[in-house]
Formats: C-alpha cells, structure tokens, sequence
C-alpha cells in the first residue's frame, strides 16, 4: 500500500449493539440511553481518525519531549517516536455522527431430514469499510458459490442429515454486530442445538491456506483439506498447500475478536472453524482492497476461490450428513495440556499451585479416551443390525460430543468481561485480536506480574480453579456416565 494509504477501523473495544450489552437488540426492546452507552468502558475516551503512514510519519517528528518506550518505537527507519508535549500543535476536525441505524441478516435454511433440530451454521459477512474485495467479499461470493453447489444437489434430490443454516451477517466491521445479536437473540436455541459453527472472512487474500479451529476440529480439517486440489498446483492438495505455508503452529485458535465466530465461540461455546486462503495482505480495511487488487494479486484465475468453496462446503457435509458427528476430543486434551505447561512456566517459584488444573486435564484426558474408544466400537459395529434399530445411540454420543465445548462456558464469564464466556479460548485483555488460551489466568498473571501483591496471586490461583472446575464439566458432558 502507498505511504498515502489509510486503514480504517472501529475503535470501539466491545461487541454487539452498544445500547444491549448482554441482550439482543430488536425493535422495541429495552435499551441504554445514548449517554449510558457513551459511558462504558468498551467505547473510546477521546476522538479517533485514521491517517495515512505518510501523515502519521510527519506528525511524529513534530513531537518532542522524552523518547517513548522500546515497544512503542516504529520499524527499521522510522525516525526516533517521543512522548511529547509538543512543541508542535495539532488541529483536529472530527465529523461524526451517531445515529440509530436498521441492520438486516440474510439467513438461508436447508432443513435436514434425520436430525432437523441439530444446526451446521455457515456464516460470512458482507459490510465492508472500502470496496471490501478481499474483506468480505471474496467470502460472500464463496458463500454464494457454496449456496449455488447445495442447491444443484437438492434439485438431484438431495437433502442433509442435519439442517444446514447459511448466515450473511451485517455489521461485523463496526463491533460484529449482525452475528451477535443474532446469537443473543438465539441463544437457548443455537446453545440447544448447534453441533458447529464454520466462518468465512475473508476467503481470499493470497497464498497458503490458515485454518483456525476450536480443537476437536482439527482432524475434520486435515482430512478435508486432503481431498482439495490446489489452487496453485493441481498436482497437489490442499493440504500440500497448507504444509508448505510454513504456518506455526499450524492450526490457529479462535481466542481472538476479529470475526464472526466470536459470539459463537466465546460467548455460548459451539465448536468452530474459521478459514482462508491467504493471510495478511497489504491493502486491508483501505480503498486499495477492491476487485482490481484481487484480480491483480490475490487470485488473477479465480482458482483459490473454488478451493476455498470446496473445503468450506466439504467440512459442512460431512458434519450435516455423517451419522456419526467426525470430533476427535484428544486434540482438545493436547491443547489443554500444553496450556498448562505454558501456564506452569509464567508462575515459576510464585505462591501459585497448578495442581487442580493439571487434575482436571488428566481426568478429561480419560473421558477422551473412553469417548475414543466408545466411538471405535460404534463405528465397527454400526452396520450390525442391533445398532441400526438403536438409533438413541447414536443420539447420545453425537450429543456429547456437540455439548463438551459449552461445558467450557461459565455463567459469569471472565472476570471484568462478563459477556466472555469461554474460559478456555478468550481475547487478551490487552489485545482484542490476540488469542489466549486459558485468558482469565493470563489476565490475572498479567496483573501479578504488575503489581506483585499477595492478593493479586491469590487471584490467579482463584482463576485456576475456576478453569479446574469448568474442565471438570466437560469431562463429566463426555463421559457415557
């Protein structure tokens, strides 16, 4: 992008419709006064604009006084950044309006005929700050090519196990709007049913496929992507693709704000998977991001858009359809205990004890391997007749499976960040797009580290028991009793 290039944003820190913290936002419903949402800590306290690098560069050399932090410092060649006070003096004109605006949802159902009450949930959003041809739009039109694809199979007669929800959010770029006050709105409902959630972005951006999962997921996605080509080798898959991307580690988790899986994943606690083809690119969240730069740059032939469509639509049918729902919870066992191993280094030598977590681990790792092998003999013994004439089942185990992610859910969420109800995957305190794994305990080391008072360790060790407990839960949602 040109030194003259802007990248906008929203600088508001919470999610959802300001004027409904915690409720969803309808017509006629209860809502903040403008002043009362003005108020809250999640909005800015002083006046926001985007500039340029070029204007951002000019005004920093005009700042004197002492030399800001090392962490505060710009890139090789960037002039010395200091704190100020001036000498120099800058007039600020802010036009902004804030006004009560109608959003609308597009939501697209294909009811399953086995199970119509369990929900495979597709979702991408189509507001853009610019032209959005990466973001969103490479998704939207990945989604409407996905929609084309299931509708070609329903004309051949074709209807899925389980019903098949396709969602085009609105609002997402101003606080992810669309998707949580749908989920606010849903949520006994979606809590109730849901066996995943699978979000599309920004499809396109690139080279390398990126994957994101909560961790049971993680097998579904290796599999599927072996069953791709690869939009820049037809010789390959895209799992190839994604081996070569030299991505570390390789499956990105869904702790950080920065899409639509958010209120999903870390408000009601559905299993999830975000994906793209590509990573970073230069031109986001500017005028540059526009058909012309896709064209150019991210995909001239259109190719990494039709993988993107197939990996997407493959995962869905094989979690609509299978009768057998394809979770693998010894991911998640991993995940939680290299947590904890990170953890363990952080408080060396402080008056913390990780026992109860490491219990709580050690006893979901058994539930995991007992679920493992309940599996293994369900998928041997399925096509005996006994088990085609006990449908109930494999209701059950589908059901536990489904149910273990929200048994990582607590009611009163992190702490000073109610509306964060996953106390494994969560964002950092400090960084709304930043992804922690086990994110109250972070936050509370965060603060010991700070302050090093006996109280505030104290708080970490309440943190690791409240993580303790909810591990607990969900071993007990796994186990068959």
């Amino acid at each position: 992008m040109p030194p003259t290039g802007v990248q906008v944003g929203s600088a508001f820190k919470g999610v959802g419709d300001p004027t409904t913290p915690m409720w969803a936002s309808s017509e006629g419903c209860q809502r903040l006064s403008i002043a009362e949402a003005m108020a809250s800590d999640d909005m800015p306290g002083i006046p926001a604009l985007p500039v340029s690098g070029m204007d951002g560069e000019a005004i920093l050399q005009l700042i004197g006084g002492d030399v800001a932090p090392e962490d505060w410092q710009g890139g090789a060649g960037a002039p010395a950044y200091r704190l100020g006070p001036g000498p120099a003096v800058l007039n600020l004109t802010y036009l902004g309006n804030e006004t009560m605006a109608t959003i609308q949802n597009v939501i697209s159902v294909i009811e399953g005929k086995e199970e119509p009450d369990r929900y495979v949930i597709l979702g991408n959003h189509r507001d853009a700050w610019t032209f959005g041809g990466v973001d969103p739009n490479s998704g939207t039109a990945t989604l409407l090519e996905l929609a084309q694809r299931l509708s070609d199979l329903q004309k051949k007669g074709w209807r899925p196990r389980r019903t098949i929800i396709m969602c085009n959010w609105d609002a997402e770029e101003y606080a992810l709007i669309g998707s949580t006050e749908w989920v606010e709105e849903n949520r006994a409902m979606l809590t109730s049913r849901t066996v995943a959630y699978l979000n599309v972005d920004s499809a396109v951006c690139g080279h390398g496929f990126y994957p994101s999962a909560t961790p049971q997921l993680d097998g579904l996605l290796k599999e599927a992507s072996k069953q791709v080509q690869n939009p820049d080798n037809g010789t390959e898959t895209l799992y190839d693709l994604w081996m070569d991307s030299n991505t570390s580690p390789l499956f990105g988790r869904l702790g950080g704000g920065g899409s639509d899986y958010s209120a999903f994943v870390q408000h009601i606690g559905i299993p999830s998977v975000d994906m793209s083809i590509g990573s970073d690119y230069a031109v986001y969240h500017s005028l540059y991001d526009d058909f012309i730069w896709m064209e150019k740059f991210g995909d001239p032939l259109f190719q990494r858009h039709v993988a993107a469509a197939s990996i997407w639509g493959l995962v869905a049918l094989r979690l609509s359809d299978e009768e057998i729902l394809p979770f693998n919870y010894s991911y998640y066992a991993a995940e939680l205990e290299n947590g904890a191993m990170g953890i363990n280094e952080r408080v060396l030598g402080m008056p913390v004890s990780l026992s109860p977590l490491h219990k709580s681990i050690k006893e979901f790792r058994r539930a995991v391997l007992k679920a493992d092998s309940e599996l293994k003999a369900l998928q041997t013994c399925k096509i005996w007749a006994p088990w085609r004439n006990c449908p109930l089942k494999f209701r059950d185990i589908n059901d536990r499976l489904m149910m273990t992610e929200r048994a990582f859910t607590e009611r009163e969420g992190l702490s000073g960040r109610p509306w964060y109800k996953h106390l494994i995957y969560g964002p950092s305190l400090h960084n709304d797009y930043g992804a922690e794994i086990y994110p109250g305990i972070d936050d509370a080391i965060q603060t010991a580290k700070r302050t090093n008072a006996s109280e505030s360790w104290q708080a970490v060790q309440n943190e690791i028991h409240r993580v303790a407990r909810v591990i607990n839960q969900a071993t007990l949602v796994l186990s068959v009793h």
